[in-house]
């Protein structure tokens, strides 16, 4: 006998107005900034409006402003190339800096040494890891990077204020790769760097809205993507989308139920470096540590808040019309293979890999709980963090797409399950990679506190 519940599914027309809405009447929503904590009041109206339970946690953050980045080549005489600042690197001074380039070729370790001390040292690709803090300890007197991808405007990116605390900061700017191609071919020998952005604490927030479980309540799963963007761009498909994507899922299943406990999660910050998800585990970790102080606490017989999580579905980049599907799984492997089971079932089709994917379900897997997340490549979604990641490219047919086979996977083996079929674990092999992704690639360590 078929009921009401049964006709409620994924529609991604809806899904495709909660995107406009975030990307196109709100639009930049950079962490810790006014339109941000718009963005994050409209969700939280709506989850309460579907009847969820809803709350924010919030947290402080080192956010700026839009700013000035200027590059201008003095010899030979080319004038100002178009370039965007490294924000939250260093300020100049009013009248910038000026100095000789050298170029150094890619940003490896082995091509950074002390002769870009005093200079501006031209980077393709720019400077990561072990490179970064040799370059600063060498002392440079800037840095202009020159994107990789051929097409693709500079992206708009910050340095961590740890990071900058840590090794220290000069001032970088970006320029597109063909402008890179003309300065090297050219022999551009001498620069004037002038970069100029308002720097300020201010607070972001994670919205949270629960629908609890009518079987298993104390079995949590977090449903989540990150509703920030990077500063003064639309962000849609990274991640308007995806959090599109979240909001229509909860309407879905309030409509339908769950035998276990959805924590609907829109993630903010996470363009400044996972803040949401970080503070969402770090509670999660105090709380257990807590807990298990607490006179008649038994290990094994009671569970924590945090050992209540068993499964975490992040939703990252939605929404391109051109784009693959892709799927990356931290826990056990019938994690993944349940995604490939089903892929090949229902459709449409998916890569599949077991790997670290640099968004919110990675903290809450280096605090124990699998997770599994869902996003697009390729075509439109190299245009990510920059002014290009625009509605244009983007519509309800793929969000469709990605969000009911999300909504399958989730009735199927969450919602609907007689037990969760994944074992709670996050293998030791991911918790190293997990663990090489926060010293290596973020370069912080509080992750891991």
């Amino acid at each position: 006998m078929r009921t009401v519940a049964d006709d409620i599914h994924f529609e991604g027309q809806r899904a495709y107005a909660h995107l406009h809405h975030l990307a196109v009447e709100i639009g930049g929503r950079l962490g810790g900034s006014p339109q941000e904590k718009r963005a994050a009041a409209d969700i939280e109206v709506y989850f309460r409006e579907l009847g969820l339970v809803t709350r924010q946690q919030v947290f402080p953050v080192r956010t700026y402003e839009m700013g000035e980045a200027r590059l201008e080549i003095l010899d030979p005489p080319m004038g100002v190339i178009a370039c965007e600042m490294f924000y939250l690197s260093q300020n100049t001074p009013p009248e910038g800096v000026t100095g000789e380039i050298i170029y150094i070729g890619a940003g490896d370790l082995d091509n950074v040494g002390p002769e870009i001390r005093g200079k501006i040292a031209l980077v393709l690709g720019g400077l990561r890891g072990e490179a970064h803090d040799r370059a600063m300890r060498m002392q440079p007197l800037g840095i202009i990077t020159i994107m990789n991808e051929l097409a693709t405007p500079p992206i708009r990116v910050e340095q961590l204020p740890e990071v900058r605390a840590k090794v220290g900061a000069v001032p970088e700017v970006m320029v597109a790769h063909a402008q890179g191609l003309r300065l090297v071919r050219e022999g551009a020998r001498q620069a004037r760097i002038r970069t100029q952005a308002p720097e300020a604490e201010s607070t972001s927030q994670n919205v949270i809205g629960e629908l609890t479980g009518t079987v298993y309540p104390d079995e949590i799963i977090v449903v989540g993507g990150h509703y920030d963007s990077s500063l003064g761009i639309q962000g849609a498909s990274d991640n308007a989308g995806g959090t599109a994507v979240v909001m229509e899922l909860a309407r879905v299943f309030v409509g339908r139920g769950s035998q276990r406990t959805l924590r609907f999660v829109a993630w903010g910050a996470e363009e400044l470096g996972l803040r949401g998800s970080v503070h969402y585990i770090k509670q999660l970790k105090e709380g257990d540590a807590a807990a298990r102080k607490e006179p008649g606490f038994v290990a094994g017989r009671d569970r924590t808040e945090l050992e209540k999580h068993v499964l975490c579905l992040n939703i990252d980049v939605q929404g391109a019309l051109l784009g693959v599907n892709r799927a990356l799984a931290l826990g056990p492997a019938d994690l993944a293979a349940a995604v490939r089971l089903l892929a090949k079932e229902r459709g449409p089709a998916f890569e599949v890999k077991e790997d670290v994917y640099s968004s919110d379900g990675t903290p809450l897997s280096e605090g124990g709980i699998p997770s599994l997340s869902f996003t697009r490549t390729g075509a439109t979604t190299s245009y990510l963090h920059t002014t290009e990641d625009v509605v244009a490219f983007l519509g309800p047919q793929p969000l469709a797409e990605q969000g009911g086979f999300i909504e399958t996977f989730i009735q199927r083996y969450v919602a609907g399950a007689r037990s969760i079929p994944f074992e709670r674990k996050v293998p030791e092999e991911m918790q190293k990679k997990i663990r090489e992704y926060f010293e290596k690639r973020l370069r912080i360590d509080y992750y891991a506190e």
